[in-house]
């Protein structure tokens, strides 16, 4: 009595592909080099970019805090001297109209 043939699919087929990762190879290795000097040449421009952007925020963030001093230390010295004068807007013949 004669066995089946056993069908065969893509596992079966032979081939070279996984034997070459397997040995080092000097053209692959400096390509990698290559890659890596890349990527690194563009995490340095990344980094000094990311540090102007910070020392930009940080100068606004002084003006800031400056023109805030500066705006607080007038309404002190303005409360000091009298108070800041408070208009009346009960004037009825200076009311904004708008029409479409």
């Amino acid at each position: 009595m004669k066995t089946p043939m056993k069908r065969k699919g893509m596992n079966d087929i032979k081939t070279h592909a996984g034997t070459v990762d397997q040995t080092f190879l000097p053209h692959k290795a400096f390509m990698r080099i290559s890659c890596l000097e890349m990527e690194k040449a563009h995490r340095i421009r990344e980094m000094e970019s990311s540090r102007r952007r910070i020392e930009a925020v940080k100068k606004r963030l002084k003006e800031i805090e400056i023109e805030t001093d500066t705006l607080m230390n007038r309404i002190k010295s303005d409360t000091k001297e009298g108070g800041i004068l408070s208009k009346k807007t009960s004037d009825n013949s200076k009311v904004l109209v708008l029409r479409y």
